[in-house]
């Protein structure tokens, strides 16, 4: 990929809404073990959070605005989500400023409301999520021990149940999750002997994992998105990170794009309007959450900075339907003692 200088050029969001919804984390809440917090992750050339609809070729980042949806039944951070059948389905994470839960809210789009889902077989955070091929996938993240685990997850949503599909070849937690091609690519986390850039592929017509090119930069916590048909993956641990790596699934090979302005981790990541959204997260030092917005466009290689949310969050994860935006729960302060139950969406 061509490299150009990285840009970074106000631009006036005139009727940006005073709300917000991000993710990241810094020291974890009461739970057995310590341990860290968010990642970022479909269809072909569409972000495994996204689900169907008609999205522009562009997007007038202009006119956009946020706005509340209807507040989750339960304030929640460091989940996992993805958009199944015109809902969003929210996995695990922290609740009530404790690790590790079984939480299965969905969101119906449509109608505008929340309702519970089957709960996951084990409690868990920091998951990777996606859909592919009509179900659910949940993947990795820590349990109950603090450690990153290995189980894989499918969600039959015909029949509302769970079942335990080929486990992961390396444990780990807080890895990006993006869908290729009809395939689960599970890049990076936190693993047994620390940050990863270990890429696993699961396909679930042979409920097989294989290998796939390893990320160069070993992270978690980072964003991702699938766009044009590349998975993205900007930012992370450790150290908040402004790397931007670009895999192709056609040459299974990564390449290096603009970096991220400024370092930051535990963001939300999405593709919006043939660019790549990165909200939120944690600074560097993972002590303050902060309100950046930016917007990647890969046919200029730069960065361009939206108006800046009001308010940090991190310890979230983005879904796109269409050309709106959803950001569930996520905390208003670093490490994890808060959550919230807050939708904002971006439209």
């Amino acid at each position: 990929m061509q490299r150009t200088s990285t840009v970074r050029a106000a631009l006036p969001l005139t009727a940006l809404m005073a709300v917000a919804v991000l993710t990241g984390c810094g020291a974890s809440p009461t739970s057995s073990a310590p341990h860290p917090a968010t990642p970022a992750g479909g269809g072909a050339g569409t972000s495994a959070k996204s689900g169907p609809g008609t999205v522009p070729a562009t997007v007038n980042l202009a006119g956009l605005r946020w706005a509340s949806g209807a507040p989750l039944p339960i304030a929640v951070s460091e989940v996992g989500i993805a958009v199944l059948d015109g809902k969003i389905h929210v996995l695990g994470g922290y609740v009530a400023g404790r690790a590790h839960s079984t939480t299965h809210l969905v969101y119906d789009i449509a109608a505008g409301s929340w309702s519970t889902g089957a709960p996951l077989p084990k409690a868990l955070d920091h998951i990777g999520v996606a859909a592919v091929g009509g179900q659910l996938l949940a993947v990795g993240g820590y349990g109950t021990a603090g450690s990153p685990t290995r189980q894989t997850y499918s969600f039959d949503p015909a029949a509302g149940a769970w079942t335990t599909k080929a486990p992961l070849p390396l444990a780990r937690a807080a890895a990006v999750a993006e869908v290729l091609n009809g395939k689960l690519h599970l890049v990076g986390g936190k693993g047994p002997g620390g940050d990863t850039g270990e890429h696993d592929v699961y396909d679930p017509s042979t409920d097989t994992w294989t290998t796939a090119a390893p990320m160069p930069t070993a992270r978690d916590h980072a964003a991702a998105a699938v766009v044009a048909g590349k998975l993205h993956v900007v930012a992370g641990r450790p150290g908040g990170l402004t790397v931007h790596q670009v895999y192709d699934p056609k040459t299974d090979a990564w390449s290096t794009a603009a970096p991220l302005p400024a370092g930051r981790s535990a963001l939300a990541g999405a593709s919006l309007g043939g660019r790549l959204i990165v909200v939120g997260g944690e600074d560097a030092a993972e002590t303050q959450v902060t309100s950046e917005v930016d917007a990647y466009d890969p046919a200029a290689n730069s960065w361009t900075s939206l108006a800046a949310l009001p308010a940090g969050r991190q310890g979230i994860e983005a879904a796109v339907v269409g050309n709106r935006l959803y950001l569930p729960g996520g905390g208003p302060s670093a490490g994890g003692s808060e959550q919230s139950s807050r939708l904002l969406i971006l439209s």
